[in-house]
């Protein structure tokens, strides 16, 4: 998956109550992002760096397979 979507979902999370999980390749069980504070494209060409209330987290999106979130326009 490349960057620039997953960079957008995540900065519409900011300060919000949304969850997103992410589907590595080779993995069963979803990573789940919450309490988004900062959002950060890095150097490499698919890096991404998020910092939540709880965690710092670097990502690859080259290994995101799926990313899904509970919708909140219903």
């Amino acid at each position: 998956m490349e960057r620039g979507p997953l960079i957008g979902i995540l900065r519409q999370m900011k300060d919000t109550s949304r969850e997103l999980n992410l589907l590595l390749v080779g993995e069963a069980d979803p990573v789940e992002i919450r309490n988004v504070v900062e959002v950060e494209e890095l150097f490499s060409s698919n890096g991404i760096k998020i910092t939540t209330k709880q965690n710092y987290i670097w990502l690859d999106a080259s290994h995101v397979s799926a990313a899904y979130q509970a919708r909140d326009d219903l």
